[in-house]
């Protein structure tokens, strides 16, 4: 019964540790934000591996660092494209956002 026990444990040790190794692989990253071929645009690429949803990691690490650039700069993101690949849960997989950042706009100007 305790041989069984440990067994059953260490079972659920590895399966947690290939679980968790799984949800690290899943953590989206990005490139360097690169100077877009026209004027004031920029490109960003997200890339993810480790789930089926690879993609929207990969999208979102895109659109935040997009976002983020642009708030550096007191202004706010305006994607102009967007581009996926990858296609197998376990491969890796990319998102790559064409933008711009444009002024923020107080809520008195939008009417």
């Amino acid at each position: 019964m305790l041989d069984s026990l440990r067994t059953f444990l260490s079972t659920r040790r590895a399966l947690g540790a290939i679980a968790f190794s799984f949800l690290l692989a899943a953590c989206g990253t990005t490139s360097d934000i690169i100077a877009g071929s026209q004027p004031d645009t920029y490109t960003v690429t997200g890339k993810a591996t480790g789930t089926r949803m690879s993609w929207v990691t990969a999208r979102n690490a895109a659109i935040d660092a997009a976002t983020d650039y642009c708030k550096q700069r007191a202004q706010r993101v305006s994607v102009k494209s967007e581009a996926t690949s990858g296609v197998r849960s376990l491969e890796q997989q990319t998102a790559t956002v064409s933008f711009s950042c444009v002024p923020e706009t107080s809520n008195a100007a939008r009417g």
